[in-house]
């Protein structure tokens, strides 16, 4: 539990880091919003598939927007919170 609190701390500064680009700052909250949000592109009634849409789509999200985040803000965060 400790792990997932300090991954949700480190998305969240760099969403909200001054130095990170824009794109990246929305292919993240894009990401965490679809995460959380209760509409879904498939409803989660669906058995099986109503979850894996919301595990395959927030996670590219936010998996291409750690990618494109500059190496330096990464550092820093990382220095931050780990």
């Amino acid at each position: 539990m400790d792990q997932f609190l300090k991954k949700i701390r480190f998305y969240f500064h760099i969403l909200f880091d001054r130095e990170t680009p824009w794109y990246v700052k929305l292919l993240l909250g894009l990401g965490l919003v679809y995460l959380i949000y209760p509409l879904d592109i498939i409803p989660d009634q669906i058995p099986f598939l109503g979850l894996m849409d919301d595990l395959t789509i927030g996670t590219f999200l936010i998996a291409l927007a750690i990618r494109l985040v500059p190496s330096k803000i990464l550092d820093k965060v990382q220095r931050k919170i780990f």
